[in-house]
Formats: structure tokens, sequence, C-alpha cells
């Protein structure tokens, strides 16, 4: 009698193992759009993981934290919380958002490095003048590797941010 009740599809959502019952029928269509869903959903909070990885990493992004970020914008987008249980539903929002998610992966790139500097140059002491000194030198370098366009709208968005 126990081995019977030990893994019932009522006792796993009982303990939180799933989250409902699936029936047969469904399965194959159910578990296809779940496999299809979660794969986007993993190369995508990838995606934003690396994005945390740009320099030392100083705020990097845990897969639970993508995950909620990904999340977050699916109902900041319209979604809802109970849509966001829809793997159909979010498959499709994913698609039809790729831009902008991109959008937001770079723009949580471009965060984390702006903290790193921000962090390297306001630390104080002697570590404020290296990491300053550092930011400099990676400037320098990487305009010598830049092309003369490249370089160019360097010093053209350096100019306006810095308001020079």
């Amino acid at each position: 009698q126990f081995c019977e009740l030990h893994d019932t599809p009522g006792r796993m959502k009982a303990v939180g193992v799933i989250e409902r019952d699936v029936a047969w029928e469904d399965s194959r269509s159910f578990f296809f759009w779940r496999l299809r869903r979660k794969l986007a959903e993993y190369d995508l909070r990838k995606k934003m993981m690396n994005a945390g990885n740009v320099g030392r990493g100083v705020s990097s992004m845990s897969a639970i934290d993508a995950s909620s970020k990904i999340e977050e914008w699916f109902v900041s987008g319209g979604g809802t919380a109970d849509g966001w249980k829809d793997d159909k539903r979010v498959l499709g929002w994913m698609a039809q958002n790729d831009d902008s998610l991109n959008k937001n992966v770079t723009e949580l790139a471009k965060n984390h490095v702006s903290e790193e500097v921000f962090s390297a140059m306001s630390a104080g002491g002697m570590t404020s003048v290296v990491g300053t000194s550092g930011i400099v030198d990676g400037i320098s370098r990487a305009m010598s590797s830049m092309t003369d366009e490249q370089r160019e709208d360097f010093k053209r968005n350096l100019k306006n941010i810095l308001q020079l």
C-alpha cells in the first residue's frame, strides 16, 4: 500500500514536486511546449548571466535572478503571473519580443560595466588611483585597436556623456 501512494500525481503535487496533473492524452503536447519554452528561457538566461560576467563581474547574475528578471519583463510587457505558467504564451512572447529582449540583455551588460567602472574609480585610497589609472590605460589600449571611425564615435560619445 505504501508503494501505491508514494509517487502518485496527487502526492507529488502535494509536496510541490509538480505543478499539476497532465492527462495522458495531453502529455505529448504539454511536454513539447514545456521543452521548447525551457530551452528558449535557458538560452536567454545564459545571455543574461554572461552579461554580468563582464570585467570582474561585480554583480554577476545567478540563474534564479535571471529567471526572475525574465518573468518581470514578461509581466511588465503586459503578461500576467498566471500567463507566466503558460508555456505557449511565454514562448510566443519571447519570439515576438526577441529584439526587445536582446536590447534588455545589452542594457544589463552595459549596467554591469558601468558599475564596474564606478566601483573602481570611487573605491577611495590607492584602489581608486589604481582603478582610475587602469581604466584610462584600458581606454587607451582599446582606442589603439579601433578604426578611425570607431575612435571618432567613441570621442563624440565621451564628449557628450561628460559634457565637455
